[in-house]
């Protein structure tokens, strides 16, 4: 798709608006058929929103020609970083330009608060730097733990492959969580049982091979089920699906095949990462990075209402949940960008414009009554979370947040503008966002509200001296 690049929005005849018109104009279908609806700057109701996207009209370049690395696409042809399919991440070509556009230097340090499947650490580890990493969830921090081992002994990984896949069948003596429901729906009691097997082998071998097996399993889980991940939820399907034995072969095979292609075509590793799990809205770092950070390059969940502990349910059941009562704490546990988002006390921000947006959800019928807790939750949340990026940075340290606006009952959600203002409160001073692409909005939005596309940005900000 041809993307004619933008010149910085400058000119004070242009505004925001005219602007993405404009953007969006320069695009070959299908982006040419959204046309977005300018905020009416004479609402009462728009008033705290209108003020912001005029307060920060000076800050905005649209990079539309970035779009495509702010999603995980490119990476699906990465050896190591396509080991186990993770929708919700960025490209590594992304973290590299940002590297690149921040000016590191060898051994700074580099960290991202919400690591993901470790994007970011894995190009750390390849461009010299240091690379340290946080996750809540148990999924992502395992599988970016095994992709960042340095795997040297290629030979006892294929031995212990062809091991593990010539071990005889038989019955496995555990089994998956009973009141779970997704598992009965996504797998047939062989695979439950076939799935069991393999891992209960798997755990007779040493770390860190185990891991490397481990993860191979994890993979496959997707594949073998009648499930597709698919936003909010795991979605049902109809394919058709391989034997266990058959799909962990596979995939194994081409892990190793992987490290190979690395070992002889690949970048030499010349930097260190680590990853452990914790909580982005806590002090989860050794208190030897306060201070210390050069850049953070991260996504938080976007406002969305997805919940991860949902689309990882089946990962979660196979690595650490032993029922529905676990499932449940992980949801409660994670940053509160979802419907069952509980509300906390004790937790207030400071931002008028959240209190505008709160009034006029609260007015609109909604689908779900709790989606304002939702909203309310998720910027406390990230306030706390931005407390502690800027506890970590060093002075004139550098962060790069990829993040979406939202939109609920026709209720525009600058989520880029209000993460800027929560900056600011902590010695954040917003220097650009970029504008990478604009998504649309749910058929039901539509059917209602017309088409009002929001925007995808990659938000720019430095810490004060």
């Amino acid at each position: 798709m041809a993307i004619k690049k933008l010149a910085r929005i400058s000119s004070p005849g242009l505004n925001l608006k005219d602007a993405e018109q404009l953007a969006l104009a320069e695009i070959e279908n299908p982006f040419r058929k959204i046309t977005p609806l300018p905020l009416p700057s004479d609402s009462p109701t728009q008033h705290e929103r209108v003020l912001l996207e005029k307060k920060y009209a000076h800050a905005f370049e649209h990079r539309l020609d970035w779009r495509r690395l702010v999603t995980y696409v490119p990476n699906k042809d990465l050896p190591v970083y396509n080991w186990f399919k993770y929708k919700e991440g960025f490209s590594r070509e992304l973290v590299a330009r940002l590297f690149r556009e921040f000016g590191l230097e060898n051994r700074d340090v580099v960290f991202d608060p919400f690591a993901g499947c470790g994007t970011t650490l894995l190009c750390a580890q390849e461009y010299g730097l240091y690379g340290v990493g946080i996750d809540i969830l148990a999924t992502s921090v395992f599988v970016a733990r095994a992709k960042l081992n340095r795997w040297r002994d290629l030979d006892a990984l294929m031995q212990a492959t062809q091991q593990l896949l010539a071990m005889p069948w038989k019955q496995p003596k555990t089994s998956f969580p009973s009141d779970v429901r997704i598992i009965n729906l996504a797998f047939s009691p062989q695979t439950q049982r076939d799935l069991l097997f393999f891992k209960e082998q798997i755990n007779t071998f040493d770390k860190p091979v185990r891991d490397f097996l481990f993860l191979g399993l994890l993979t496959i889980l997707e594949r073998v089920s009648s499930t597709s991940k698919d936003g909010q939820f795991l979605r049902l399907v109809q394919k058709q699906i391989p034997p266990v034995r058959e799909a962990l072969r596979s995939v194994l095979l081409q892990m190793i095949s992987d490290l190979s292609e690395r070992a002889t075509f690949g970048p030499h590793l010349k930097g260190r990462a680590t990853i452990k799990q914790g909580d982005a809205r806590e002090m989860s770092l050794p208190k030897r990075y306060l201070n210390s950070v050069a850049a953070i390059i991260t996504s938080p969940p976007y406002l969305n209402r997805y919940d991860y502990s949902r689309t990882y349910a089946l990962e979660l059941c196979l690595l650490t949940a032993r029922c529905h009562q676990d499932m449940v704490r992980i949801r409660h546990s994670l940053l509160r960008s979802h419907v069952e988002s509980r509300e906390h006390d004790d937790k207030h921000v400071d931002l008028p414009c959240l209190a505008e947006v709160l009034r006029e959800v609260r007015s609109k019928p909604l689908n779900n009554e709790r989606l304002p807790v939702m909203i309310q939750g998720y910027f406390e949340d990230m306030n706390l979370v931005i407390r502690s990026m800027a506890a970590y940075l060093r002075a004139g340290g550098r962060v790069a947040l990829v993040v979406a606006n939202a939109q609920f009952a026709g209720e525009n959600v600058p989520t880029d503008l209000m993460l800027c203002e929560l900056a600011a409160q902590h010695g954040l001073a917003t220097e650009s966002i970029w504008v990478t692409r604009y998504k649309g909005n749910s058929s039901q939005q539509m059917a209602i509200y017309g088409r009002r596309p929001v925007r995808e940005t990659i938000v720019f900000w430095r810490k004060n001296a």
